[in-house]
């Protein structure tokens, strides 16, 4: 009987123990990739409330990898993507369209990287996270007033300039604060504070200290994250020396499109960072690419306007001229020095283009008026082609 009884506790024992172990391996999703040398990206979305609707108000994505710098990259809320259905919204649109997840599913497909997990936090949650550390040291550059009665509660915000200590409701004033500068202007508040709270958050602070400030703001979080995911991240943010962290911003210009204005992301400048940053590779620059573009439309001016177009991304236009002939149905690019560079400058056009090989274009090449010397690359555009002023 007692041997029964034995075999029974150790099967109980054991059974326990793989339920155990399937636990923590599945429930440290973030640590387990760390552990493999894998580079992980976070979406934080900062939620306000407005008309029984949520928002994100803020979007950082944050990049992180073992023995390499951490990644703090900016989206501008009024930033104009592209959707999963194919529509275009501004980003912030994405939360209140489906949630956290079809932010991250926009995200990735703008910026062209996996994005698995998020973390929401909203102002509530903001307010007793700084509350918790004992408030955040900062320096204000000048007094910040801004009132928005369609607010709810409505918003009074008045700052003097300075060096204080903010408990959470000024701090929340701090990053919601509005001035000529718009969202670009907040969202380098928002890098200052975030530097702010990981180095009294995180750099002095107690590992059990931390643990403490994410259970009692986990109430206010939503994330497909666990617990103890959240506990490794606070493990790994807190060995970092400042000068492992990069914090940077999505480059954009502005734009107004049938009578919405958005920021239109710069997107070679965007794949420079992404490529410099995340994926850990160099990427030319437009101002390393010399440029000769042929109308093969017949489209008033389109060689003229295309190369305003890209001269404001920053190429070199050696050239403007007719092609052969206005019969080109489609925009093709010829490499005449490296291939990498007609890759940089496909990405950066508005409308689809074709890279070919010289040989393979050689037939027409003769009839074209010749580029001058030192052009990396010709630019044919065709009937599908359109460039807006």
């Amino acid at each position: 009987m007692r041997r029964q009884i034995l075999i029974a506790l150790v099967a109980v024992i054991a059974v326990v123990g793989i339920v155990l172990g399937w636990y923590f391996i599945t429930q440290r999703q973030v640590g387990r990739l760390i552990a493999q040398g894998e580079r992980t990206n976070i979406l934080l979305l900062g939620l306000d409330q407005s008309e029984n609707t949520s928002r994100s108000d803020t979007i950082i994505l944050l990049s992180l990898a073992p023995e390499e710098e951490v990644v703090l990259l900016s989206l501008p809320r009024d930033l104009r993507a592209k959707f999963p259905d194919g529509e275009f919204h501004k980003l912030n649109a994405a939360y209140p369209l489906g949630g956290a997840r079809l932010a991250c599913e926009t995200v990735s497909a703008l910026l062209g990287i996996e994005v698995p997990f998020y973390v929401t936090l909203d102002y509530t949650g903001f307010e007793r996270l700084i509350d918790l550390l004992g408030g955040i040291t900062l320096t204000v550059e000048e007094r910040m007033v801004y009132t928005d009665e369609r607010a709810d509660p409505p918003l009074h915000i008045d700052i003097y300039p300075g060096t204080q200590t903010m408990d959470g409701k000024t701090a929340l004033h701090y990053i919601r604060y509005r001035d000529e500068t718009g969202d670009i202007g907040r969202i380098a508040r928002h890098q200052k504070l975030i530097a702010a709270i990981l180095e009294k958050g995180f750099h002095h602070q107690e590992e059990t200290a931390i643990r403490e400030i994410i259970k009692a703001i986990h109430p206010y979080l939503s994330t497909n994250l666990s617990l103890i995911d959240l506990f490794d991240l606070s493990k790994l943010v807190r060995r970092l020396r400042f000068d492992q962290m990069q914090m940077a911003t999505i480059p954009t210009e502005p734009v107004t499109i049938d009578g919405v204005s958005y920021l239109e992301m710069r997107v070679v400048a965007t794949a420079r960072i992404i490529a410099q940053t995340i994926k850990g590779i160099d990427l030319l620059t437009p101002d390393e690419i010399s440029i000769a573009i042929y109308n093969g439309s017949g489209a008033m001016m389109l060689a003229a306007r295309t190369a305003e177009h890209l001269r404001k991304r920053d190429f070199r236009i050696t050239k403007t001229a007719n092609a052969d002939s206005f019969g080109y149905t489609k925009t093709q690019i010829v490499i005449l020095s490296e291939e990498a560079k007609a890759w940089v400058l496909q990405r950066a056009l508005p409308s689809e283009a074709t890279v070919v090989s010289l040989e393979d274009f050689t037939p027409l090449y003769g009839a074209l008026a010749t580029p001058p010397a030192g052009t990396d690359l010709l630019l044919i555009v065709g009937a599908n082609f359109e460039v807006t002023r």
